[in-house]
């Protein structure tokens, strides 16, 4: 079955992936964490923005960001 979850890469990217499947999509840039929640991905980068990206429908991508203060 497996489910969803976020990582920040070396790169300062963020990476959505299944815990089965692998990698589906990498976003955003200069990001120092990422958590789910719900159908959204909140990011803190290394400036100390939020940026909200939003899951997409399938669950194997992200759109966004949303939302950015």
């Amino acid at each position: 079955m497996g489910s969803l979850g976020v990582r920040v890469l070396p790169s300062g990217s963020a990476q959505l992936y299944h815990t089965r499947r692998g990698a589906y999509s990498t976003f955003g840039s200069n990001i120092q964490s990422a958590v789910i929640n719900g159908g959204e991905i909140h990011c803190q980068t290394k400036d100390g923005r939020t940026m909200i990206y939003e899951v997409n429908q399938h669950g194997t991508g992200v759109r966004g960001p949303i939302r950015v203060w």
